[in-house]
């Protein structure tokens, strides 16, 4: 509620401005918001010259140790901050249903960083580069020769902007579904496989004031399809993505699939005949892709008019929904089919589940306008 009562201040903030002027917007802590010139521009310092990044900026108290710039401001701050600059939110990477990484997408922001250095003369000079000129590659001795890119993710609902709050995530190198700003491809958090390191070439020394400026441009990163679908059932033309296709239709369609997608879920109903799955499956191996065989589960008759929909949070941290497993991420990337025409869920948790999935599953399930039923045992309760 905070957030929104926020946002509203800086809305009315922006209409009370004269007529004809723009606004220069600094109510938000560390945070100045240029209509104009149409950026944001972010107070930070350095916390970090050398060693191995997850980050290239973080807020404060969270990832310093592995992050160039660390900002005052709260990443739901700068949510807020881009929104006024009209940014619609993008898409976080997130794991198939098959286990591909689908890389984030969204509009292209680009991200410099702005100090004021001393010439020998007693003089001061402002310096401004791309933040990638700040980088180098992990094991490099030389900085970067191409640039990278940044694309807008930040989801402004409560639960999102909460857990960006609390991780710090402002802008990343590494992939964070709570990011503000993400690299638009795969890559990892695991500390033996970073793929940058600060530059102390370029870095400047540790605690010098920096201002972060983020300028958001015409340019957007759609998400990356990496997976497709194929669904068998008995008497049916093969189903590809959706659309029902037959054998020969089938293989020139995969063939001509983007170079991206190279794993493909195979769904098949239990009394399907064996041959058509092997021809469907060897179609699939053809189309050099790697094959994730499913059963296809019974259609479900769907819960009852006005009867809960039943999703249950297990021991393992999955969650389980009409006869399907998925992890936290998967039910979050497909809550919009998996919830679609629901009126109301019910959310039960096993015995030592995890209450912080449970929370996001609630979370989840309110962005997608459904209430929510918090099962316990007999007893329910009801989150408007």
């Amino acid at each position: 509620m905070r957030h929104a009562m926020t946002v509203a201040a800086l809305l009315l903030f922006m209409v009370a401005a004269p007529a004809g002027e723009v606004p220069v917007i600094k109510t938000l802590p560390g945070i100045v918001v240029d209509t104009k010139a149409r950026e944001v521009r972010l107070e930070g310092e350095v916390c970090l010259q050398r060693g191995g990044l997850e980050l290239l900026a973080c807020s404060p108290g969270t990832r310093e140790h592995e992050s160039v710039i660390v900002v005052k401001a709260k990443p739901s701050h700068i949510v807020f901050a881009l929104a006024l600059l009209g940014l619609a939110p993008g898409q976080p990477g997130y794991v198939t249903a098959a286990g591909s990484f689908s890389p984030p997408g969204g509009t292209v922001v680009d991200v410099a960083a702005r100090w004021t250095v001393a010439k020998p003369d007693g003089k001061t000079e402002t310096v401004e580069v791309p933040v990638w000129k700040l980088l180098k590659l992990g094991g490099s001795e030389s900085g970067l020769e191409r640039p990278v890119q940044w694309v807008y993710v930040g989801r402004p609902s409560e639960q999102a902007l909460r857990a960006a709050d609390q991780e710090g995530t402002v802008v990343c190198l590494s992939n964070f579904t709570e990011a503000v700003l993400d690299v638009p491809f795969e890559s990892t958090s695991v500390n033996a496989e970073l793929l940058y390191e600060a530059n102390p070439a370029v870095v400047p020394p540790v605690k010098t004031p920096v201002e972060l400026i983020l300028r958001p441009t015409s340019e957007r990163v759609e998400p990356l399809k990496v997976e497709c679908e194929v669904v068998l059932r008995k008497g049916r033309p093969p189903v590809l993505d959706g659309k029902p296709l037959d054998m020969p239709a089938l293989r020139d369609a995969l063939y001509a699939m983007p170079a991206d997608v190279r794993t493909a879920v195979l769904k098949a109903e239990a009394d399907e005949s064996v041959g058509r799955f092997m021809q469907v499956y060897d179609l699939l191996r053809d189309a050099l892709m790697k094959v994730h065989p499913m059963v296809l589960e019974p259609k479900a008759a769907g819960p009852a008019a006005g009867q809960p929909l039943a999703v249950t949070i297990a021991a393992d941290g999955k969650v389980r929904i009409g006869g399907q497993t998925f992890t936290l991420e998967e039910f979050r990337a497909k809550a919009g089919t998996l919830l679609k025409g629901a009126e109301k869920v019910a959310i039960s948790a096993e015995k030592s589940a995890d209450q912080k999935t449970v929370a996001e599953v609630l979370g989840i399930a309110r962005e997608q306008g459904v209430s929510a039923v918090i099962s316990h045992g007999e007893a329910t309760t009801e989150k408007k």
